[in-house]
């Protein structure tokens, strides 16, 4: 972002410390008296989190090699994950390579495309930025991707809609994100140009325009959580407030005084990505629609996940799980972005593990006549 992210160059004039103003590590002195003030429990605290979060990809790999060795021995893949996934997904594979040529054409002309200009002051801050993301020119960039990758699934997603309504991807996950998709673009247009808003060759309008076209490809995907019980959009719409208050008391001090709600809202954001993740693994455990889109889906969502999580861990300034006190709100906004973003990644993993179960079918299917006779 522009404000206060190691791998973003600019920040607007804050009235807090230089940390806010440029925040590439060890660039200033603030950065060594910020280690200090975030005291050792809050470095105790974070360790033990980073330590039980980050087993969670070991644990949905240990549940795809459970899940396929119970299933079979040397069972064959079902058709829709298999060879036919390549022949049937050939229009999406065909615009995941533009959305990746495009992606380096601007990554590799380095150019700001950013809302708002670099200032001539701050030039070499902007070049020492990019030296360190070499190939992303900032950090803002895996931001961008994740947002070019959310589009392209949803794309597919609305012309697929038979296939997709019929995905964990459709009804409460898709309600959840669309929630998530309107707070993120609500956060970029209230937001002033040096506030939340992304630099480098990804930023300024593309960004904006990517964001919001998730919103209506959502709402699509969403309309048949309506159809469901009252309890089931009562606990939806629970949850959903929940995560408000929560992202209420644990923000970010990004915004202008006044502007609070700006820091809200993108914590916000983040908590309902992780409510639209947890659905979607639960939809997982309960269906086991296999399908060419269902495998697009379970394939991309962790790598699009990955790329908002790597943003959230490393771009701060400092170890991930330690809180930045001039950058906090209230709460603890950085331990909770963090965390949020590898449980999104572990969620989507184990439901890729499941789902990899799924498309192996049981031994037994596969030999029903031997089965019988052995009864017998």
């Amino acid at each position: 972002f522009s404000s206060s992210l190691q791998g973003s160059s600019l920040a607007h004039p804050h009235p807090l410390t230089e940390l806010t103003r440029v925040v590439k590590p060890n660039y200033h002195p603030a950065m060594t008296s910020t280690m200090a003030l975030t005291g050792n429990s809050s470095a105790q605290f974070g360790s033990s989190m980073q330590d039980g979060l980050v087993g969670l990809p070991i644990l949905a790999l240990a549940l795809a090699v459970w899940l396929v060795d119970r299933h079979s021995r040397g069972g064959e893949l079902t058709p829709a994950c298999g060879g036919n996934f390549l022949r049937n997904l050939g229009p999406e594979l065909a615009a995941l390579m533009a959305v990746a040529l495009l992606a380096a054409m601007l990554l590799g002309k380095g150019d700001h495309n950013g809302v708002h200009e670099i200032p001539s002051e701050d030039h070499q801050v902007w070049e020492s930025i990019t030296n360190e993301w070499q190939i992303l020119t900032t950090a803002d960039s895996l931001i961008g991707l994740q947002a070019m990758l959310r589009v392209l699934l949803l794309s597919s997603a609305v012309l697929r809609f038979r296939q997709a309504e019929k995905s964990p991807l459709a009804s409460e996950p898709a309600a959840f994100l669309l929630l998530a998709a309107l707070a993120r673009t609500a956060t970029l247009v209230l937001s002033p140009p040096d506030i939340y808003h992304l630099d480098g060759p990804l930023g300024g309008m593309l960004n904006i325009i990517v964001e919001a076209l998730a919103i209506p490809l959502l709402l699509r995907l969403s309309l048949s959580a309506f159809k469901q019980s009252m309890t089931r959009i009562a606990v939806c719409l629970v949850a959903a407030v929940a995560a408000a208050v929560v992202a209420k008391f644990n923000r970010l001090a990004l915004a202008d005084a006044g502007d609070e709600y700006l820091d809200v809202l993108f914590s916000a954001s983040e908590l309902l990505e992780l409510l639209g993740a947890g659905a979607f693994l639960l939809r997982s455990i309960c269906t086991n629609n296999v399908g060419s889109f269902c495998t697009f889906a379970h394939l991309v969502l962790p790598l699009q996940q990955f790329l908002g999580a790597y943003f959230m861990l490393f771009s701060w300034g400092l170890e991930p799980f330690l809180e930045v006190p001039q950058l906090v709100g209230a709460g603890h906004p950085l331990l909770l972005l963090q965390a949020s973003g590898l449980v999104e990644v572990g969620f989507y993993l184990i439901a890729l593990a499941i789902y990899l179960g799924n498309c192996v079918p049981e031994k037994d299917a596969l030999h029903p006549e031997l089965t019988q006779h052995l009864e017998v």
